[in-house]
């Protein structure tokens, strides 16, 4: 019988710099109401410090809860859509930082589904016994690029990582089945335009085109349905239904999203988690960062069937079920933080706003609020 893929520490990296409803009130046309009946969302963060630092931590603090040495690790897989450098790798930038030596690395870009897609490969290799032991890390700093007088985009997201630790293991716990898909003729859907080789980098580039592009509607639709069949699909693979699930923990995109992806599937409220109220969309960290709350809240428990639906850009989707293994408590703590900062939430949008400003009749030497 080949090993599975079991979950034995989890951490997150959340910034400290809070952007609020009402703070978006300030540079655009929106108040607190449109936003929360639309999204679900509060709040989101923005991060003083760069995606690597973030991933770095929450990567820390995943294996002080799994009770593991950075040298003990045979792989590190950063799943981003918003890497801080293309070479090197994030995933090989936190090797070095941990001390990992023994750990191949490398990023995976699938946007919002890509922590469901780095499972996905690290499982294959598990049960194939070509590693033991290996790091998951989804981390975005996604508000480098959103226009923050845009309220189609730019209420939804927010920065963060997540980790999991995966063990090998013997027995009934662990990724019972996968499922993986992708639609690339829906792509134009959710683009970054700047983020790549695309024209002439080494020529200035419009301002429009540097910017996130988001089609909210029909992206609505495809993640509604998608997540729901995937999940579905997946299910199926694993031999069981929908009642065999005690909890899902899907990609955070939106809470209407979730609710009625989750309705469709047949799944009830209570077995649904969900963090988005008070950190936003947060891309391919989102269900890491979500395993960590659900831990905390004390909402999985040995033997868990537990489903990770996600639905991203490219357009890409995913779902993983897995039985929870006995690990329910943290072996240790990693007591470090990130630098600390006196800076504003307008003190780091502020070349943002300045920059976009003339897409929106203004001048970007007024003042930004």
């Amino acid at each position: 019988m080949s090993p599975k893929a079991v979950i034995t520490g989890w951490g997150k990296c959340v910034p400290p710099v809070e952007l609020t409803n009402q703070d978006l009130e300030k540079v655009m046309d929106t108040n607190d109401q449109w936003i929360f009946e639309r999204t679900g969302i509060k709040s989101r963060r923005i991060s003083h410090v760069e995606g690597t630092d973030l991933a770095e931590l929450a990567a820390r603090r995943a294996l002080a809860c799994a009770g593991l040495e950075p040298e003990e690790l045979d792989l590190i897989v950063v799943a981003s859509t918003t890497p801080e450098l293309l070479c090197p790798s994030v995933a090989a930038m936190v090797q070095d930082r941990l001390g990992a030596v023994n750990a191949g690395t490398f990023d995976l870009n699938a946007a919002c589904s890509g922590f469901v897609y780095a499972t996905a490969n690290i499982t294959g290799m598990i049960e194939s016994g070509f590693v033991k032991k290996v790091l998951v890390i989804g981390a975005e700093k996604l508000h480098i690029a959103m226009d923050y007088r845009d309220r189609s985009t730019a209420i939804l997201f927010g920065d963060g990582a997540g980790a999991a630790v995966y063990e090998a293991t013997e027995g009934d716990a662990g990724v019972l089945a996968v499922d993986l898909g992708a639609d690339g003729s829906m792509g134009y859907t959710m683009v970054f335009p700047s983020l790549g080789t695309r024209g002439e980098p080494y020529e200035a580039r419009p301002i429009e085109d540097v910017r996130l592009y988001f089609e909210g509607q029909p992206i609505f639709k495809m993640a509604v349905k998608g997540m729901a069949a995937s999940t579905e699909k997946t299910l199926e693979r694993a031999g069981l239904t929908v009642d065999d699930v005690d909890l899902v923990i899907p990609h955070q995109a939106n809470a209407r999203i979730i609710d009625a992806a989750t309705r469709r599937m047949g799944i009830p409220p209570e077995k649904v988690f969900t963090n988005i109220e008070n950190l936003g969309n947060t891309a391919a960290a989102s269900i890491p960062m979500a395993i960590s709350d659900a831990a905390a809240a004390g909402r999985l428990h040995p033997g868990d069937i537990v489903a990770f639906p996600a639905f991203g850009g490219g357009i890409t989707w995913g779902t993983l079920i897995m039985r929870w293994g006995q690990r329910t408590e943290p072996v240790g703590t990693h007591q470090g933080e990130l630098p600390p900062t006196d800076a504003t939430v307008f003190d780091l949008l502020e070349n943002n706003l300045r920059f976009f400003a003339p897409l929106h009749g203004r001048d970007s030497a007024d003042p930004i609020i």
